[in-house]
Formats: structure tokens, C-alpha cells, sequence
């Protein structure tokens, strides 16, 4: 059974993110710019080197991510730190226009119902607006201060665990549990099936999740399995619930 979003969050910003290419040993997603709604257009902040850009990426350097690859997002110049002009447009082209026949079909990918109504902002959030061509994607943070929303999220890492492709089918139940003893990030926030590992949440999305995991109640299911043998892709359906079901639970 598929799930739909009937519990929208709101964007406040979005954290722009790049991934170096399939041929890197590095699959890590950095944090790379803010982008936040400025009047009728979106402001981009890049992030420059020092505390802010290493805290967001896991203490690693502004150097390398140079080493990578990374040169800035093609439209807007790094050696400008923040761009006012064109940045919505820019990224919408990203998506199928609205107007599209076939853009209801693209919704329902991300368990958007046709008829819901979605801001720019929003719409950029749910679906990352990822392209194969240049790593780039979106990233909503998440507001820690809401206590109902519903989500689809893909797991992170989750072709890292290949004992569990085959043994789980869409529709299970899912444990979303802080991991503390990751070896990585103790802020690191699991994503579980019958007891065993199958990835974690994004990271730059894990602080939200810890907050919900002390105050709200979280429910997943498996909701969609997709990409290749090499590299497996699963995705799980959130609902985050209000305390007061919590405790009535």
C-alpha cells in the first residue's frame, strides 16, 4: 500500500548539497550553500572555509572538498559568496515544469497527491531536484519545532548493507533509532528493519530526527525499493506524530 503526504512541512531553507561522481571512493553528500526565501526569489549563501562548513561535513575540510572536484554550482561563481538574482528560477529548471502532462505521474513518485498545493521551495525539499549529470541536490534540514509532518526519505548508505536486499519487501515496518556508537557521527540516526541495520537518515537531516525521536512519535515503513544491482536504493515513508499520541501509545 502506498503512503501519501497529507502532514506538508514547510521548508525555512535548504541546505544545497553536492555528491562527487559514482567513479569517487568519497560518496559523501557536503553541505556546500543555504538557500532561503528572499522576496520573490531565493537567496544563496555559499559556505566558506572554517568552523560553519566543517561542522555541517563531518570536520572535514573546505580543501577536500576542493580535491574532489567541487568548482561551485555551474550558474552562480563561488568567488561570490552570495547570490540574490535568478537563484529560484535556476533551480526550478531542475524539475519537469508544472504545466507538464506527465507531472502528475512525477509527484506520485515522492507520494505528492496531484492536487496538493506546493510552494516552490517546498516542492524543491521533497523531491532533492537531484539531476545525474552534477552531483547537486537539496536538502531540507527539517524544523525540529514541528510535531507533524510526513515524509519520504531515501536511506543513506543503504547499498552498504547487501544481507538485507532481498529479505525485506516494501511495506515492513521500520525503526528509526539514534545511534550513538556510530563510529562516524554519534549523532547519527539509524534506520532499522526485524532488528537489523539497513542505513541511516541523511545526516544533515539527523539532529532534526533525534529532536523528534526525544519528543515526538516516529512511525516508517518501507515504502519503495529501485536502483541497480551495484547500487540498491531504498526509500522509507515517515510520519512523525504529535507527543500527545506518543504518550497515548
Amino acid at each position: 500500500m502506498q503512503h501519501w503526504i497529507d502532514a506538508l512541512c514547510e521548508p525555512r531553507e535548504l541546505y544545497l548539497a553536492w555528491q562527487p561522481g559514482e567513479a569517487s571512493a568519497e560518496r559523501m553528500r557536503w553541505a556546500v550553500g543555504l538557500i532561503r526565501p528572499h522576496g520573490d526569489d531565493f537567496k544563496l549563501r555559499y559556505f566558506e572555509p572554517g568552523a560553519e562548513f566543517e561542522k555541517l561535513n563531518s570536520r572535514k575540510s573546505f580543501d577536500k572538498l576542493r580535491e574532489l572536484g567541487y568548482v561551485g554550482y555551474p550558474a552562480f561563481s563561488p568567488q561570490m559568496s552570495v547570490h540574490l538574482e535568478g537563484v529560484r528560477l535556476a533551480l526550478m529548471r531542475r524539475l519537469p515544469p508544472r504545466h507538464r502532462s506527465d507531472f502528475a505521474d512525477y509527484m506520485k513518485q515522492f507520494r505528492l497527491k496531484s492536487d496538493a498545493t506546493l510552494t516552490d521551495i517546498a516542492l524543491l525539499a521533497r523531491t532533492e531536484a537531484k539531476l545525474p549529470s552534477d552531483g547537486f541536490s537539496l536538502v531540507d534540514p527539517l524544523d525540529p519545532n514541528v510535531s507533524r509532518c510526513d515524509l519520504l526519505i531515501e536511506v543513506a548508505g543503504y547499498r552498504h548493507y547487501p544481507n538485507t536486499h532481498r529479505e525485506f519487501g516494501v511495506g515492513a515496518q521500520v525503526e528509526v533509532l539514534s545511534e550513538p556508537d556510530n563510529e562516524y557521527d554519534p549523532d547519527a540516526v539509524q534506520v532499522r528493519i526485524s532488528g537489523e541495520k539497513i542505513g541511516n537518515v541523511n545526516r544533515l537531516q539527523a539532529k532534526t530526527f533525534l529532536h523528534w525521536l526525544r519528543t515526538c512519535k516516529v512511525e516508517a515503513t518501507l515504502e519503495r525499493l529501485n536502483g541497480t544491482a551495484d547500487r540498491p536504493r531504498a526509500y522509507i515513508f515517515v510520519r512523525v506524530l504529535p507527543s500527545e499520541v506518543r504518550q497515548a501509545a
